[in-house]
């Protein structure tokens, strides 16, 4: 299968260096300047002992014309803004080019988007990128370390979901494919109804403990700074209630929210310390203060939903503040 993939971090390279280990024929589609870039994509699994290495990945600035599908892994704050009020122009991607420029100028094939995709944003995008885009959720989560290596999980309890009803009607037998081919790739996939509002109601009730994250400075701050973990705490209350409105939220979501009490962060800290030291590592990585930019966006959406919904969200906006008043600190 030809597989072209939005972004070169560490979930494109998971799902990339996967499929081309089995044979597929995957191109990374970057920015221009990084096109002749000659080093090699290395994945390790962390749960596992398998380790892949792409020693030349063939890298593009354009989709090419004879892609059969597209993943779309690009950060959340790199998509199409949710509104012209909430974000200004469109963020540019790949060279001055945006992901909506990227697709519209691409071959007319399904575009499945990996990142978390809310509402205004899959709405923006598809307007945007003049084709219904695919939402789908993944089920592998990994940061690089400083070899340049991506060192990543895949559990075994979720597939990668892709929303059957996200794109047009004909694209159907070509997701199911990229669906078998993943899969075959040992990772897990399958297409599932109604994936668009299960991935933003999980990713709204989710969203609190991965800001309150990166208004503490890392896990570690977060425990100890009561005023980052009280608005967390409010924060998840209110995000949940307006979730509900969205969609189904994911078990896994729900049971790490109930994490964030103050009886339970800090145990649960000790004993990852000791049992996962490369979890807590990732969880800094992956959700900290590295991904503020993706953070503030994702905030001024929910934010946004809340008061389209009719659902009060002050412990939020105190949160998001908190977050800001990091980044003036900087």
């Amino acid at each position: 299968m030809r597989i072209s993939i939005v972004g070169a971090g560490a979930l494109g390279r998971i799902y990339g260096v996967r499929l081309a280990a089995q044979g597929d024929d995957v191109t990374f589609v970057v920015r221009p300047e990084r096109v002749a870039d000659a080093g090699p994509f290395v994945i390790e699994q962390v749960n596992g002992s398998r380790r892949d290495a792409l020693e030349r990945p063939r890298l593009a600035a354009e989709i090419p014309a004879d892609t059969e599908v597209v993943l779309v892994t690009v950060r959340f704050e790199q998509l199409a803004p949710a509104q012209p009020d909430h974000g200004g122009a469109p963020p540019r991607a790949a060279g001055g080019r945006s992901v909506a420029d990227l697709l519209r100028g691409g071959p007319a094939v399904p575009a499945v988007v990996l990142t978390p995709l809310m509402p205004p944003q899959r709405a923006a995008l598809d307007q945007a990128a003049q084709r219904r885009v695919t939402p789908a959720m993944p089920s592998a989560s990994g940061y690089l370390d400083e070899r340049g290596v991506v060192r990543y999980w895949i559990t075994g309890l979720a597939s990668t979901l892709i929303d059957e009803e996200g794109g047009a009607p004909a694209e159907r037998p070509t997701l199911e494919e990229l669906a078998r081919r993943l899969t075959s790739a040992d990772v897990p996939a399958r297409l599932e109804r109604g994936v668009g509002a299960h991935n933003a109601a999980t990713t709204t009730a989710f969203f609190p403990l991965i800001a309150a994250i990166d208004a503490g400075g890392g896990v570690v701050g977060l425990a100890s700074d009561p005023r980052v973990l009280g608005a967390a705490r409010g924060a998840t209350r209110e995000c949940t209630a307006l979730a509900d409105r969205l969609g189904k939220v994911a078990p896994w979501a729900k049971l790490l929210t109930r994490l964030a009490g103050p009886l339970t962060l800090k145990p649960g800290i000790q004993i990852a310390r000791h049992l996962f030291p490369e979890a807590l590592r990732f969880v800094d990585t992956h959700f900290g203060p590295k991904l503020h930019a993706q953070h503030l966006a994702m905030g001024a959406t929910i934010l946004a939903l809340g008061r389209e919904h009719g659902v009060r969200l002050p412990s939020l906006e105190q949160l998001m503040s908190l977050i800001a008043g990091r980044e003036a600190a900087r």
